[in-house]
């Protein structure tokens, strides 16, 4: 997998306090008319600067101020929240030049595009107030960790490196069953498939069946035209919602049957968290498929596969 935050190590930090002393004319020189929100773009790849006006800010209000207005995400329906729906600040500090923010466990859920994009938006939003240079981020008084267990710490908005194309997918490997060329059985295929953050693995096995084998011992038990609707799992039961062309496109044989229904079963329960399929078409639930019984969960079925 690509290293998606790329932390630089910057010598001789200049720490900022958290207030100064009055300009020749008399003024604060922490005194600002704007600080810059940062939003997610349509898609959610990027992030987007947005002017704030904060004159009327008192400046010790300023910068939790600042995380309310990230938290209540963008006026510009054009845009998008940069931070996940329901995320609350749980504390705010800040001192020489240091920001420690704890927020909900709503905010980081694992180290994908959409809490990478919270983070950063989160430091480079703060990082925008003058007097603050540096932030620390925990949930719910925990640091927050990388998917291989180092923890980010303290931050500059210059620290945090936004790489979509590096989040955005990953790879995996995934056992996928088709039929034989003589119509018999059930032939194995290993499948390395990219897999796209926030995805259905369901979906994505579904799809490569769909789309048939790429090896020359396999052929193809799903009609092409059949259409993807839906799928959702529920207690170990993987509801598949499929088109019609899924039956009409399919007007074959009691054993051919069973392998276009065996090779979906079979292959989703490879699947950790499914032990059961159950089969919708258009939404609704069929007595039969044409032959066999289609109306309750089908269980994987070991026999069906080429020893």
């Amino acid at each position: 997998m690509k290293r998606r935050i790329l932390l630089l190590l910057l010598a001789g930090l200049f720490l900022l306090g958290g207030c100064g002393p009055a300009g020749k004319d008399g003024k604060n020189p922490l005194e600002q008319k704007q600080v810059v929100l940062y939003f997610a773009n349509g898609t959610s790849t990027d992030l987007i600067a947005v002017n704030l006006d904060v004159e009327d800010v008192d400046r010790e209000e300023l910068p939790s101020f600042v995380l309310e207005k990230l938290l209540e995400g963008p006026a510009d329906e054009s845009l998008k929240p940069s931070v996940r729906t329901g995320t609350s600040l749980l504390s705010f500090r800040a001192e020489q030049g240091l920001a420690k923010v704890d927020l909900s466990r709503e905010f980081y859920h694992e180290e994908s595009i959409y809490d990478v994009l919270a983070l950063s938006a989160v430091v480079k939003s703060l990082t925008s107030i003058r007097g603050i240079d540096r932030v620390m981020v925990t949930v719910e008084g925990e640091p927050i960790k990388k998917d291989d267990g180092e923890v980010y710490g303290i931050l500059k908005g210059s620290d945090v490196v936004f790489d979509a194309d590096a989040l955005a997918e990953d790879e995996s490997n995934v056992t996928l069953y088709f039929s034989d060329l003589n119509a018999e059985y059930l032939v194995r295929e290993i499948r390395r498939i990219k897999v796209p953050r926030g995805d259905s693995m369901e979906k994505l096995v579904l799809a490569e069946l769909i789309n048939g084998p790429k090896s020359q011992n396999g052929a193809r038990v799903i009609p092409a035209e059949t259409k993807i609707l839906s799928v959702e799992t529920k207690e170990s039961i993987c509801f598949i919602n499929l088109s019609e062309e899924f039956v009409t496109k399919n007007n074959v044989g009691t054993s051919a049957e069973r392998l276009t229904v065996f090779s979906i079963v079979n292959s989703l329960t490879e699947l950790s968290n499914i032990d059961k399929v159950q089969f919708l078409i258009e939404g609704e639930k069929r007595d039969v498929y044409h032959h066999m019984v289609f109306n309750e969960p089908i269980e994987r079925d070991i026999s069906m596969i080429q020893k």
